[in-house]
């Protein structure tokens, strides 16, 4: 009995510990682990004028510089499209530093795509088109926003987990038919018309994984790499103060109305042709018509 008693006074005296030990180790896995700093991260466009941080002052704030949070092993393919507001004095010359910052940016893996410059002169304009790393997209915002502010910004994701699945189901099976074909060619058994049989489903085969390795390999790139517009205008206020329409019109004016004229002689050219099919028909249906009058006026007057 004395024994029993023992050992009930330990399992009291124990819980406490034991409540305080599952409390830690219930801590230490639900706690986060603190997410990594921009600043972490080296600037892998070698600019030190424009290696700002991609973090906000203000955590809770709304950001239009910043990408969306991320999922970890996603398969999907993100589209950034950002409108960026300079003035007249950055806005080619900024162009022309986002050209050679992505040829310059080997660790970001910029692939520049298209890039339009509109060297007006009352209103320039430029956008640029290229496919860069995710963790390169809010540097390159902001190199192409320094000076300037960021009017719009539209991030697009299409999932590709299917087409990627289906890929590399047909790339297994594939690959699997051309080794039991690799096995079976060298068995002496075959004869000629056999080993030329399966030569050449071999290279059928051979074609079939290489056109699906390369439409993998797209995929994943579309995966790893994000496609970045970034489309340069100038503010507001200032296209508007740019804008001249009564000025224009004048400018316009002789080239208006020698359209409107050219508009005028097409019209009479082509009602030329019907006015000659149309005038002589007139003509035959009142001739016509006037004699159908005569022959029945001619008729009533006997039985009058």
């Amino acid at each position: 009995m004395e024994t029993i008693w023992r050992a009930v006074g330990l399992l009291v005296l124990g819980l406490p510990v034991l409540a305080q030990l599952s409390g830690c180790t219930e801590k230490a896995e639900v706690s986060p682990s603190p997410p990594p700093f921009a600043s972490e991260v080296e600037n892998p466009f070698g600019l030190e004028a424009f290696a700002r941080s991609s973090e906000p002052a203000n955590p809770t704030a709304p950001s239009l510089a910043q990408s969306p949070p991320r999922q970890e092993g996603a398969t999907l393919a993100y589209e950034h499209v950002v409108g960026i507001q300079l003035s007249r004095a950055l806005l080619l010359n900024r162009a022309n530093e986002i050209r050679t910052a992505c040829h310059e940016a080997s660790q970001s893996s910029c692939t520049l795509l298209d890039i339009s410059i509109s060297n007006d002169e009352r209103i320039p304009s430029a956008a640029i088109r290229m496919r860069v790393a995710p963790g390169s997209v809010d540097r390159l915002v902001d190199l192409a926003a320094a000076g300037g502010s960021v009017e719009s910004r539209r991030t697009h994701a299409e999932d590709l987990a299917e087409p990627i699945a289906d890929t590399e189901r047909q790339l297994s099976m594939l690959t699997t038919h051309r080794d039991r074909l690799s096995a079976l060619m060298k068995d002496r058994a075959l004869t000629v018309d056999q080993l030329i049989a399966v030569s050449r489903e071999m290279s059928s085969v051979q074609t079939q994984l290489d056109q699906l390795s390369s439409t993998h390999a797209n995929l994943r790139r579309r995966v790893d790499t994000d496609l970045l517009t970034l489309n340069l205008t100038l503010p507001r206020a200032e296209f508007r103060s740019e804008q001249t329409p009564v000025l224009d019109a004048m400018h316009g004016f002789g080239s208006e109305v020698r359209w409107a004229l050219a508009q005028v002689v097409k019209f009479i050219a082509n009602l030329l042709p019907w006015l000659i099919v149309l005038v002589p028909g007139l003509i035959a249906v009142r001739w016509f018509w006037r004699c159908t009058g005569r022959w029945l006026a001619r008729r009533e007057r006997p039985m009058a």
